[in-house]
């Protein structure tokens, strides 16, 4: 087959159809096969170059410049490095799509535009340009934020999240450490996405909770209003969808295995802590005191290992430490002791530690 005929074979319809992200799936697979095949890269570069004015993107009034090519391509390779399942590395899955289509690119266009992306931070793997935001929100303590795109949130006690000063790209991506609330601002053309680990969780206009503190073995997304879509990165980079959730729903994730589980819940019980109070609803213990001992900067430890599956079911309201303490004591068979604070050679002092234990009027009932 000649170049000639070659050229016959590819569609400038099927073209700008994958230009534009509305190919079906099998349509995609066509596309893909074009690239990936050396015969028909000097057709593919022919077609791209008589038929360029044909393959229109979505309509803006003005002439095609060089920055909003580069930005076509820039999705295109971005979308084929999420959707095809390969271990090629960045810059080659880069160089591989780019030669395909830098037949249609004048010298001059290409000095610049590569000049402005690189500059912008856009192509930069290592981000090194793009600047960026931290918020840290103190143990014992919660902080409210508001992003550059007018989202806004809260984290919770020993919470990080990190996010760029300006939201660049095609979408506007944050990344937590903790616990974090996000009231997110609605914008269809530039998805929300929040990072923790190996889990992204991607919202348009959306509220929802993430709990994901970095010792914890499992992250927890709980939705509130809206719609999110939970995605895993897996090691050679490639992104696998997990599930998605619909208001009060909740997916708990093994970080390890990323197996998960997905439940109907009263959404408010897990996002409640943004207006200081903390909801249990018949929660194992061992998951209260993880939670307390974040809520007050303690350590709390159960010495006897009957009661980490305990149920229990309490509403605290701005109580004191203390307070919380008696409450548990006196609606549960438990009790405590509270260990001294030592004081270190550094004049700083350890944190409070808190022991818990079975009563002994109800060991009987524990199986002791």
């Amino acid at each position: 087959m000649n170049s000639k005929d070659k050229t016959e074979s590819i569609s400038t319809e099927l073209l700008q159809k994958y230009f534009n992200q509305k190919c079906n799936e099998i349509e995609k697979e066509i596309v893909n096969s074009w690239y990936n095949d050396l015969k028909l890269e000097k057709a593919l570069k022919f077609k791209l170059r008589d038929h360029w004015g044909e393959i229109e993107f979505e309509p803006t009034g003005c002439e095609v410049d060089s920055n909003r090519i580069f930005d076509k391509i820039y999705r295109l390779i971005h979308t084929n490095e999420r959707e095809k399942e390969q271990n090629k590395p960045l810059y080659q899955k880069f160089y591989n799509t780019f030669s395909k289509i830098a037949a249609i690119l004048i010298l001059p266009v290409l000095i610049f535009s590569g000049w402005y992306f690189v500059k912008s931070g856009i192509f930069s793997n290592n981000e090194e340009n793009i600047s960026y935001a931290e918020i840290f929100s103190p143990l014992g303590a919660r902080s409210h934020f508001e992003l550059p795109d007018g989202s806004t949130g809260w984290l919770n006690s020993g919470s990080t999240l990190k996010f760029p000063v300006k939201f660049r790209g095609q979408v506007r991506k944050v990344s937590l450490s903790g616990e974090g609330y996000f009231d997110v601002v609605k914008n269809p053309k530039k998805p929300f996405v929040v990072k923790t680990g190996d889990i992204e969780v991607m919202a348009l206009g959306t509220k929802f909770n993430v709990l994901a503190y970095p010792d914890d073995k499992t992250t927890n997304i709980t939705l509130e209003s809206g719609r999110v879509v939970i995605n895993a990165i897996c090691k050679n980079k490639n992104v696998v969808r997990i599930t998605e959730l619909e208001p009060d729903q909740q997916t708990i994730i093994k970080n390890e295995s990323m197996k998960f589980q997905k439940r109907k819940v009263d959404s408010k019980n897990y996002t409640s802590w943004k207006h200081g109070m903390l909801i249990f609803r018949n929660e194992p213990m061992n998951e209260v005191i993880k939670r307390l001992g974040r809520w007050y900067n303690v350590e709390i430890v159960l010495k006897d290992n009957e009661i980490e599956t305990y149920c229990y079911r309490a509403t605290f309201e701005d109580e004191t430490l203390n307070e919380v303490l008696t409450l548990l004591k006196l609606t549960s068979p438990i009790d405590f002791v509270q260990d001294k604070r030592v004081k270190l050679p550094n004049g700083t002092f350890t944190k409070k530690k808190i022991e818990m234990f079975i009563k002994p009027e109800y060991k009987n009932q524990f199986g002791k």
